[in-house]
C-alpha cells in the first residue's frame, strides 16, 4: 500500500514536470519529498491559537510523511518575523507557515512596511480551521453581559483598559470595531501574542480582551475568565449560555482562521502531497475532537479556497482602514 502511494506520487510529480518543463533533476528531488525533517513555523508565542493546532497536527503529519515535523515558534512584529522567514525559505516544501487571519490584517494595515507581498509570497496549502474570537473579562469586572460592559466602559474614568494580542492582530481589529460600534474609548494594552495577552488578563492587569477561541475556552471553562460574547454569527456549543456578539452589534461578526502556507514557487506535486496529508490529519476523529473541544472547526480546504480567503480578508480590512472605520492606533 505504501509502495503504491509512493509510486502514484512519483508519477503525478513527473507528469506535472513534463507539463511545466521543470528539469528532470528537480523532478527526482520532488518525487522524493520529503527528503529531511520539516520546519513548521508558527509566527507567535508558544501558547496561542496557532500553537495549539501545530501541536495537534505535527504528530499526524510526522506519521504519514515519514519525517520529523519540528514546530518552531518565531514570534515578533505581529507575526511578520516568522512569516518572512518562511517567505524567504527555499521553495521545496520543507519549511511551512502555520498562521492565522492576522496575516491578512497586517497586509491591509501596513502594506508598505511588510517585507513581502502576502498575496504572492506564499503558495497556499490548506485552510486548516476556523474559530470566532471570545470577548472575555477578568472575573473582577462587575459586568456579566455585553450591555453591562458597554455601560461600564462608557462610565469608566479615565477609560476602561482592554488588551490586544499585538498591533494589527485580529484581536486588535475586533477591539477597535467593538469600541467604535458601542461608543466607548479604551486604553489598549498590546502584547506579543495571544498567550501573553490572555495570561495578563487572568492576572488582572487590564479588564477585557477579544481572544482566540482555542486560548479562551480552557480559561473560561476553568473559571479563570468570564466570557460575555463570541464573534461568530451563532453561539458556540463549547461556551453554553454565551451569546453571539451579533445579537448586540450585527456588524460584529469576526471569523478567525488558521492556515498552512509554503513559500511561493513550491512545486505543485509537493503542495498536493502536503494538502493530502493535512486532509488526512484533519479527518482523524481524535484530532477533530481535540479541535472541537477548544472551539475550532476543522476545515482542510483546497489551496484555492485558502487563496480566496486571504484575498477576501485583505480587501475587507483594507476597505475598513480606507473608510476610517478601523483606525488601528
Amino acid at each position: 500500500m505504501k509502495f503504491n502511494r509512493h509510486r502514484q506520487f512519483i508519477l503525478s510529480g513527473l507528469r506535472w514536470m513534463l507539463i511545466t518543463g521543470i528539469p528532470p533533476v528537480f523532478a527526482v528531488e520532488t518525487a522524493h519529498f520529503p527528503a529531511h525533517p520539516l520546519r513548521l513555523i508558527v509566527p507567535a508565542p508558544t501558547d496561542g491559537g496557532a500553537s495549539v493546532q501545530a501541536r495537534l497536527l505535527a504528530p499526524s503529519l510526522r506519521a504519514h510523511l515519514g519525517q520529523q515535523v519540528l514546530v518552531e515558534h518565531r514570534a515578533g512584529g505581529g507575526g511578520v518575523i516568522g512569516s518572512a522567514a518562511v517567505a524567504q525559505a527555499p521553495a521545496d516544501g520543507h519549511t511551512l507557515l502555520l498562521t492565522s487571519a492576522a496575516l491578512a490584517v497586517n497586509a491591509a494595515w501596513l502594506p508598505e512596511q511588510m517585507p513581502f507581498d502576502v498575496l504572492t509570497a506564499f503558495a497556499p496549502v490548506s485552510l486548516i480551521a476556523t474559530a470566532p474570537l471570545v470577548l472575555a473579562v477578568h472575573p473582577g469586572v462587575p459586568a456579566k453581559t455585553i450591555p453591562e460592559l458597554v455601560v461600564l466602559a462608557k462610565r469608566a474614568r479615565p477609560v476602561i483598559r482592554a488588551g490586544g494580542n499585538a498591533a494589527g492582530s485580529l484581536s486588535h481589529v475586533a477591539l477597535t470595531l467593538f469600541s467604535r460600534a458601542a461608543g466607548f474609548r479604551a486604553e489598549t494594552v498590546l502584547f506579543n501574542g495571544g498567550g501573553p495577552a490572555a495570561q495578563s488578563l487572568v492576572q488582572g492587569q487590564y479588564d477585557l480582551l477579544l481572544m482566540a477561541a482555542p486560548v479562551a475556552v480552557p480559561l473560561v471553562t476553568r473559571q479563570r475568565l468570564r466570557a460575555l460574547a463570541v464573534t461568530a454569527a451563532e453561539p458556540m456549543p463549547q461556551l453554553a449560555g454565551v451569546p453571539a456578539m451579533k445579537q448586540f452589534f450585527p456588524e460584529l461578526v469576526v471569523q478567525n482562521w488558521y492556515a498552512l502556507l509554503a513559500p511561493a514557487a513550491t512545486p505543485q506535486p509537493v503542495i498536493t502531497r502536503l494538502h493530502a496529508e493535512v486532509r488526512r490529519a484533519l479527518g482523524d476523529e481524535t484530532v477533530r475532537e481535540r479541535y472541537a473541544a477548544v472551539g475550532l472547526v476543522a476545515v482542510g480546504s483546497a489551496p484555492e479556497v485558502l487563496a480566496q480567503t486571504l484575498q477576501r480578508d485583505v480587501a475587507r480590512y483594507a476597505g475598513l482602514i480606507r473608510r476610517g472605520d478601523l483606525p488601528l492606533q
